[in-house]
């Protein structure tokens, strides 16, 4: 007699036991390994670079020698050297405005050879030769009156060409932040000819300090043609870094000045001329340039490069 009961219970003990083991098989069988990619090291942001250089001013000689030839022709020499940087500044000696020049013929010393303006095409140069961010915080700005600081504004905004300065004049423009690879490089002036120059450039490095990463005073002061900063304008120079300046550069005397480094930051009394036509005497026809190498995740300068330019009697500046 067929034990049916018996059957049945050896049935589902199989069919469990197929069971189990089809479990244990999903459960213990070697499974293919899966090798995922690994994410490529992110590369360090590219180093920059920028140059300062001294006095500009495209009026007298220069004017003239851009009449015989054309507006390209003072800085033709330095073309191609400029386009190596990130970003160039320029001390803006004279205005730009659509002005004729009364200081083109002029006999040095008479008060019409010290008013300078330059041409509208003077900002197409700039703009050309990769000048992009210019210094009116200085004596000769103003030369034209408001009005003419007016056009010189427009003309450098018509050419992509930014600007700061303290003119003496109520605007909001007396400081700049410029952000190249994520990094923000605020620029503050100190202008010794305008009334409490010392407490707006005060007042601008504290108001700027936290809001960027390199902090640089571009300074118009000293007294002109001497070789030495005297020790007004260097006391001047170490409370700046005290504020927090990383970086001092010094315009006006029209003659390259000594440096040297305070609190572990770079100071440049006076870059000398760029471009400019006072050629009575050796001096004055020599400029510095600074090329300075910021790295952006360090925040630390990684170089800082001296160049020599020559003002020729022909109205170019040639390295």
């Amino acid at each position: 007699m067929i034990n049916w009961k018996s059957l049945k219970v050896n049935s589902f003990l199989k069919r469990f036991s197929l069971l189990v083991s089809l479990i244990l098989i999903l459960v213990y069988w070697p499974k293919p390994s899966v090798t995922l990619p690994l994410p490529e090291p992110s590369s360090p942001p590219p180093l920059i670079t920028l140059l300062f250089v001294g006095d500009l001013s495209f009026d007298r000689h220069i004017r003239e020698s851009i009449n015989t030839h054309d507006y390209t022709w003072p800085l033709k020499e330095l073309t191609d050297f400029l386009q190596g940087f990130d970003l160039v500044i320029v001390n803006l000696e004279s205005p730009i405005t659509n002005n004729p020049s009364i200081s083109l013929g002029s006999i040095p010393g008479e008060p019409r050879n010290f008013s300078f303006t330059s041409s509208p095409e003077t900002a197409v140069a700039l703009a050309e030769n990769n000048i992009r961010l210019v210094n009116l915080g200085n004596n000769h700005i103003l030369n034209f009156g408001s009005q003419g600081l007016a056009q010189t504004k427009k003309y450098l905004i018509d050419n992509q060409i930014d600007y700061f300065g303290n003119t003496g004049q109520p605007t909001s423009d007396r400081t700049i932040i410029k952000t190249i690879n994520q990094l923000k490089l605020g620029f503050v002036n100190y202008n010794q000819f305008t009334k409490g120059g010392f407490e707006a450039t005060r007042e601008d490095l504290m108001a700027l300090r936290s809001q960027v990463d390199v902090l640089i005073v571009f300074c118009h002061w000293g007294e002109e043609y001497q070789p030495v900063a005297g020790i007004e304008i260097q006391s001047l120079a170490h409370q700046f870094i005290e504020l927090g300046a990383d970086l001092v550069i010094g315009t006006h005397p029209h003659v390259i000045q000594q440096q040297e480094i305070y609190q572990g930051q770079p100071i440049y009394y006076s870059l000398g001329n760029f471009v400019f036509d006072q050629y009575f005497q050796p001096e004055t026809k020599k400029g510095l340039l600074v090329g300075v190498t910021l790295n952006p995740e360090s925040l630390t300068f990684t170089g800082i490069k001296e160049y020599y330019v020559e003002m020729l009697p022909s109205g170019q500046t040639a390295l």
